[in-house]
């Protein structure tokens, strides 16, 4: 056994850590990982059976347990809870994430990580949960109920259903004005939840807002766009795939650094990637978003601006960075033709876009009249129900063929 010789002081601070492993790599990985905002004390033993004298004798301790299988972790999480039944454990695996691991997550003590998908986020986000099980541990003498209360919105049912891959993305197509044919789409994410069956975003992207998740399941998707991406341009994909990026996401200093990466794990074509800011993104961290900005573009990677003009944007941003299309918002779309504000503002738009030299999208078409207003006016792409609502990727794939074929008449 290892015992790190933090002072008393940093004890109190924070509940201590014990790694059961026999990796000295991950010890010293975790080690780095901890400081400096960790303060309490870490120590690794090399069995449950060494583990279990140290643990009597600390303080409100979190068990951070090595396994390679739902199996070995089921074992060894007997004989910590024939000792210590209320202790909460982080199962670390770095086996394949199909893995069966729910029936251990049923306990609300347990969590589970799946280490070489876990961001550094993730990790603090986790162990606090941990922190604040064991803080409410002692003010009540009931296992404390999971909900999205704690720590600022963590919901532990969200982050086991990204580890589970319960998310799904789907794919609305845009239409190319001028050709009339499929000229991209974007990726919009699902959740298949096991017992409320198919919940749209607005359901659960709040709450992976407030929470931080959003950078975890932002790095997914872009990773599931990338797998999939091949299998588009085979089905005939001619545009780009629009992902959507949140204003949480920019508070990671790593952001670019890890797109990089992902983009050259999967061997992504930029030329198919365009990520959607919002006007709040732009205003959180300016000069933090335009280096981030200028960093993938020089990659390949083009940006829109989603819902322009329902918030504050700068011209002078607009005229700064790389931004390549404006995205009219759905709330512009519903008012045309016949109000003439709506009218009036989507015009605007559209001509702005063009003097700036940037495409533009409008958002949220229902019917032929918008159609043909936004034709009239000269707007460059739409996406919408009139076309197609978000399809799986299978239904996708299915479009794209459709749309080559016809081309080809």
């Amino acid at each position: 056994m290892q015992v790190d010789t933090a002072n008393t002081e940093s004890v109190v601070a924070q509940p201590p850590l014990v790694l059961i492993s026999t990796s000295e790599a991950l010890e010293v990985c975790w080690q780095d990982w901890l400081q400096p905002w960790w303060s309490g004390r870490f120590c690794r033993c090399h069995s449950v059976d060494a583990a279990l004298p140290v643990l009597q004798h600390l303080d409100a301790p979190i068990v951070l347990l090595d396994v390679e299988s739902p199996e070995q972790a089921r074992q060894l999480m007997e004989q910590l809870r024939s000792q210590l039944s209320r202790l909460p454990v982080v199962l670390l695996s770095s086996s394949p994430q199909q893995l069966d691991w729910q029936p251990l997550l049923t306990d609300p003590w347990n969590d589970y990580l799946y280490l070489p998908g876990s961001s550094l986020d993730t990790i603090r986000r986790i162990l606090r949960y941990c922190q604040q099980l064991l803080h409410n541990d002692h003010t009540d003498a009931s296992i404390p109920p999971i909900d999205t209360s704690l720590m600022n919105g963590y919901d532990p049912e969200l982050w086991r259903a990204l580890q589970r891959e319960e998310f799904e993305l789907f794919y609305q197509p845009r239409i190319d004005l001028r050709r009339g044919s499929i000229c991209g789409a974007e990726a919009l994410i699902r959740w298949q939840h096991p017992e409320r069956g198919l919940q749209t975003p607005d359901s659960f992207i709040p709450s992976c807002e407030a929470s931080g998740l959003i950078v975890p399941l932002g790095y997914w998707i872009i990773q599931e766009v990338g797998k999939t991406l091949p299998a588009m341009k085979e089905a005939g994909l001619d545009g780009r795939i629009g992902v959507n990026l949140s204003f949480r996401q920019f508070q990671d200093r790593h952001l670019a650094p890890t797109i990089e990466r992902l983009m050259q794990q999967h061997l992504m074509d930029t030329r198919t990637l365009e990520f959607e800011l919002t006007e709040t993104a732009l205003c959180s961290d300016e000069e933090h978003v335009r280096s981030t900005i200028r960093q993938l573009s020089s990659q390949g990677v083009e940006f829109s601006l989603d819902d322009f003009g329902t918030g504050y944007s700068s011209f002078s941003l607009l005229q700064k960075l790389p931004i390549t299309t404006l995205k009219i918002d759905k709330s512009f779309v519903d008012g045309i033709p016949g109000n003439p504000d709506d009218e009036e503002i989507v015009r605007a738009i559209i001509n702005l876009a063009h003097n700036l030299n940037k495409q533009v999208i409008a958002e949220g078409v229902e019917n032929r009249a918008q159609l043909e207003f936004l034709i009239r006016h000269d707007c460059d792409q739409v996406q919408g129900y009139f076309f197609s609502r978000p399809v799986c990727l299978e239904q996708f794939l299915s479009l794209l063929n459709t749309n080559r074929r016809q081309q080809a008449l």
